[in-house]
């Protein structure tokens, strides 16, 4: 009987304790997110190539060229979808460059630049065909025409800021 309520009780633990490292090992693995936030460290490896680190939690500079990998939305591969993406463009950026133009382009796909001429946040929309989202994941790379150059306090090349970026459902 002793080793009956042993059993009884040691069973569920092991049973939770099992859970808890399945848990925990599926967050090493990238999640699939069709949209990300910069500030949020569970999607990082959606920020493909071209972005500097968080900052404030909250956004990430960009380079002159930058990707990031997405998974389209539910049905998008029949009804396309919108390339959704909130941006700043700082002060500093304008007042060296006048402008910055920014353009995107999926699976080769170029889509339609805009230029920013004032500082302020911008969001840049755009739509995606079905065509381009047949795949798990699809990369989507941006460019900015203009850079600020490095300094002496910051050997980055810096674009614009970055908050958000996603493809949405049409």
């Amino acid at each position: 009987m002793r080793s009956l309520s042993l059993t009884l009780i040691l069973v569920p633990l092991l049973l939770v304790g099992a859970a808890c490292k399945r848990r925990h090992s599926s967050n090493q693995t990238q999640v699939p997110a069709s949209s990300i936030y910069a500030g949020d460290p569970n999607v990082a490896a959606h920020f493909a190539k071209g972005f500097y680190g968080v900052e404030q939690n909250a956004w990430r500079w960009t380079g002159k060229q930058f990707a990031v990998d997405l998974s389209p939305p539910l049905h998008s591969d029949q009804k396309g979808a919108q390339l959704v993406m909130k941006l700043a463009v700082p002060d500093a950026v304008i007042q060296k460059l006048t402008s910055v133009q920014l353009s995107a382009a999926i699976q080769g796909h170029n889509l339609e630049p805009q230029s920013y001429t004032k500082p302020g946040q911008y969001t840049y929309t755009r739509d995606v065909p079905p065509d381009k989202l047949q795949s798990d994941v699809v990369r989507i790379d941006f460019a900015v025409d203009h850079t600020l150059p490095p300094t002496e306090t910051d050997v980055r090349e810096l674009g614009i800021i970055v908050s958000e970026v996603g493809l949405v459902a049409k």
